[in-house]
């Protein structure tokens, strides 16, 4: 992989570079040149949140010194700062950077520098959808002066692979975890949603609706002993005109929770192994 060369050696005339559909410059461009036919934009973005103790060091002015000092000793000149002032580090709905994504969108930034990466947004799956807009999508070379990131290397581009790849599993680990709450909950009889057909809810507890527990009985009666399949059992309820939850139609995946859920009793086991829905 080739790296770009910061040293004070006399340069050579420029060769544009091009890795993973990023592009790559050196200290000695000047941001009134060009990139691919367009006129290079710099730009700066800093944030803080005003609800928390700011880092010693990182105020607004000072975020913004750190830019500035950078952007000079690139040889770069920067065209706009742009700043949030928010209450919360955990979401998109920032004005500023709202705007920088738009600009982005747009071509008219080129490249982006930030003091540092947790400047964008400090949740990383929210991080990697602003690194997605940003650098996949609209091709602006990031760099985060601490972590001295440069998303137009080949090494800046490792680093959004590996913050992709981290992003994923954190979604991942934040459903199952929703799962295990939900079902922890579900286990002790506390509120979860709607109530589950034959339930209903007194007190954040689940306490049996005597009318529905008759038909939840039925229900898993049929699959039990007779063995008759979901959609068979839905059909014969429907049929017979016994209304699901709030009055509906009863459907195989309904009938299949009444079966396995749970909440209603041991999951019914047909021929010693639980059945795929059908």
């Amino acid at each position: 992989d080739k790296l770009i060369d910061y040293s004070d050696k006399p340069s050579k005339p420029f060769k544009m570079i091009s890795i993973s559909n990023s592009l790559l410059y050196s200290k000695s461009q000047k941001s009134s040149g060009t990139i691919r036919g367009q006129t290079m934009a710099v730009y700066g973005y800093i944030r803080i949140n005003y609800q928390r103790t700011q880092p010693k060091g990182f105020t607004l002015e000072e975020q913004e010194s750190q830019i500035r000092h950078f952007a000079a000793a690139r040889n770069l000149t920067l065209k706009r700062i742009i700043q949030d002032e928010a209450e919360t580090s955990a979401t998109l709905d920032l004005s500023g950077l709202a705007e920088v994504l738009q600009l982005a969108e747009s071509g008219e930034i080129t490249t982006l520098i930030v003091p540092r990466l947790d400047r964008l947004v400090r949740v990383l799956h929210l991080h990697q959808q602003v690194l997605q807009k940003l650098c996949h999508e609209s091709g602006v070379n990031l760099i985060s002066i601490e972590e001295n990131v440069e998303t137009a290397t080949a090494c800046g581009q490792r680093i959004l692979n590996i913050i992709g790849i981290l992003s994923k599993w954190e979604s991942r680990r934040i459903s199952d975890r929703t799962r295990e709450l939900i079902e922890r909950k579900r286990r002790i009889g506390e509120r979860v949603g709607h109530a589950p057909y034959g339930f209903v809810y007194q007190n954040k507890k689940l306490i049996p609706a005597e009318e529905e527990v008759e038909i939840v009985k039925l229900i898993r009666q049929k699959r039990e002993i007779e063995q008759l399949s979901y959609s068979k059992i839905a059909k014969y309820l429907n049929q017979n005109l016994i209304p699901a939850k709030r009055g509906g139609n009863w459907y195989t995946e309904t009938v299949k929770t009444v079966c396995t859920n749970p909440v209603y009793g041991e999951p019914i086991r047909i021929r010693g192994r639980m059945r795929r829905p059908d």
